[in-house]
């Protein structure tokens, strides 16, 4: 199949206005990295602690959404309007529920997860002032990771009825938001590191009031009431969201791991890792754009009996990712030497990303192709699979390399050994989707890619 094929031309038309939106979100990531690293090294560590926590919240709004998306969409196939409109109206409010509690237990564990990230070698005047900063970010920071949940799982819906373009608008409004309020709280109101989650909570709150009154116009969503008096629906989406939740709450163990492992070698580790994730995150929007808009269009075709089409959806997707992934990976290179100063000011982080920069984005290629495999087994009706691939890539490969460069060195070795696993998660990955499709019993038997 040639690259550019009318298939590829879809996938990007559904993938563009979320790459936009998700770019935006990243952008203004990176930039909160950086105004934060303008506080100090300090604020800049307290952050980097957030990071398993903001993948665990992630995940766990990303399994229910990747389970409502495909029962959605495949209802919406099937032009069955009551699943369909029952099980959107369940996934927020049931997710969004589950999330707050989520986020009020971590609330009570303050303590206990702040020494886990304290190395051994922190002064008594050092955690003191490390632990005034985190408690007053800690509760701030998690009400804004709610209120990002709220409207990823608004976007779910969206995203499921075919509506990709409204996804993208709100993540870029929710972008400009946060971004003019950051300096403005930081910096001119002088809050600080609370400034910025503050920001963040105002600009996702205000584009998910937007999404809710639009999908209930729509006729997206339901009475909350008349959506139990059919428990199947509910069912369906606790038994799917229970194997991907799983699925997707694997990286923030991963996270939580890696985050100890490189807490141990020092603080500007932290810092440093916190601002690689950040940069990762930014580089991988095109792929997490297709992560969003491929499943929904393998859910149509399911629901259409149209199997026949997800064969080329995978091969093109798949193709364009990874030449898209490493033309990125060199472009960033090149210009490293203008971009690596407006990161840190910092010099030892610094040289440090002088290294890096030539190392680890190419390994996103086949990471990414990694991250697509999973969203496809899950939109497949292959949960357990994806789960397979998902431990694979990160207790087989990521976390071990890891442990083996915090071991053996210092972060570069890190860096070296994360890039290694990265790649032999993408090889993994794509031969087992091959096995997967190519299996008799499954319900995408019909698929060549």
């Amino acid at each position: 199949m040639p690259l550019f094929s009318p298939i590829l031309k879809l996938i990007l038309e559904r993938t563009l206005p979320l790459t936009v939106g998700m770019f935006a979100i990243m952008l203004v990531q990176l930039v909160d990295s950086v105004f934060i690293g303008m506080l100090g090294l300090d604020e800049l560590a307290v952050h980097g602690i957030t990071l398993p926590f903001q993948t665990a919240i992630i995940g766990v709004q990303v399994g229910i959404g990747v389970a409502a998306t495909s029962i959605i969409s495949q209802a919406c196939g099937a032009k069955n309007r009551e699943q369909s409109t029952s099980t959107a109206t369940i996934t927020l409010w049931m997710g969004t529920g589950f999330i707050s509690l989520v986020c009020v237990g971590f609330w009570l564990l303050k303590a206990p997860i702040l020494s886990v990230f304290i190395s051994s070698d922190v002064t008594e005047q050092h955690l003191s002032t490390l632990a005034e900063i985190f408690y007053r970010y800690w509760p701030v920071w998690l009400l804004s990771a709610v209120s990002v949940a709220v409207l990823y799982l608004l976007t779910c819906i969206f995203r499921a009825n075919g509506d990709t373009k409204t996804t993208g608008r709100m993540f870029l409004l929710a972008s400009i938001i946060n971004l003019i309020l950051d300096p403005v709280l930081m910096f001119g109101l002088e809050m600080g590191i609370i400034g910025a989650a503050i920001a963040s909570t105002i600009g996702y709150a205000c584009c998910a009031v937007y999404m809710f009154i639009k999908a209930r116009r729509w006729g997206w969503l339901n009475a909350l009431s008349s959506c139990f008096s059919t428990l199947r629906f509910v069912a369906e989406l606790a038994r799917m969201s229970a194997a991907t939740i799983v699925n997707q709450l694997l990286p923030s163990v991963s996270a939580f791991i890696c985050m100890m492992l490189i807490s141990r070698i020092s603080t500007d580790s932290i810092a440093f890792w916190s601002l690689l994730a950040r940069l990762e995150s930014f580089l991988l929007v095109f792929t997490l754009a297709l992560t969003m808009s491929v499943p929904p269009m393998i859910g149509r075709y399911l629901g259409e009996n149209g199997q026949g089409k997800i064969g080329q959806v995978l091969s093109s997707a798949s193709q364009f990712l990874i030449l898209f992934h490493l033309v990125m990976a060199l472009v960033l290179a090149l210009l490293s030497p203008w971009l690596i100063p407006l990161i840190s000011n910092e010099e030892v982080i610094q040289n440090w990303f002088i290294v890096a920069v030539w190392v680890m984005p190419f390994s996103y290629a086949p990471l990414g192709l990694c991250m697509l495999v999973v969203s496809v087994l899950n939109a497949l009706g292959e949960p357990s699979q994806a789960l397979r691939v998902s431990m694979a890539r990160l207790f087989l490969f990521y976390v071990p390399a890891v442990w083996v460069g915090a071991s053996i060195g210092g972060i570069l070795s890190v860096v070296y050994a994360a890039s290694v696993a990265n790649i032999l998660a993408g090889v993994y990955a794509w031969f087992k989707l091959k096995e997967v499709i190519n299996a008799p019993v499954t319900t995408a038997q019909r698929i060549e890619i």
